[in-house]
């Protein structure tokens, strides 16, 4: 069963299952997962920390991301997404994806991507986040992670980890 909200664009909805879950995003969703690598070599991962108001994870780390727009594909809505939450437009190297699907009709997809100028987070974000910022892999280890990304964030640092020509 789908149910559009009266506002927001034609995405904005929750799915309900059979089985009694319900998602976010009438057409999927997808949120982006960026990585940068120094001169120096280090490597940091970009992280928002979700609002209190937002729909689970209240206060725990995760991506940007949301709501699938009609016709739109993971990777526009990930970088659409980005730019409304963030707030900043951002020149990416699609590294991959990866979809986690929770019903055969609705998936969320995570776009692996990396930038090749560090930015900074906006000192003001949008109401879905309260907090921002670039953490190596051993700081995300220790963060307070939304549970749906910290069971996928495996699979992301695969998509990273793969050989590059």
């Amino acid at each position: 069963m789908y149910v559009p909200v009266p506002w927001g664009g034609s995405g904005d909805g929750f799915v309900f299952f059979p089985d009694g879950q319900r998602r976010w995003g009438l057409h999927g969703a997808s949120g982006i997962f960026i990585r940068h690598v120094d001169e120096a070599g280090l490597e940091t991962f970009f992280l928002a920390q979700r609002g209190d108001n937002v729909e689970g994870g209240s206060s725990q780390w995760a991506l940007p991301g949301g709501a699938l727009e009609a016709g739109e594909t993971p990777v526009q809505g990930a970088l659409r997404e980005f730019q409304e939450e963030i707030e900043l437009d951002i020149d990416i190297v699609v590294l991959g994806d990866h979809a986690q699907h929770v019903h055969e009709s609705w998936a969320y997809t995570t776009v692996v991507v990396e930038v090749q100028e560090k930015f900074s987070p906006p000192a003001e974000l949008h109401w879905e986040n309260q907090a921002a910022g670039w953490f190596t892999r051993e700081q995300i280890a220790e963060l307070a992670t939304y549970e749906a990304f910290a069971e996928v964030l495996p699979q992301l640092f695969a998509i990273v980890d793969e050989p590059r020509q």
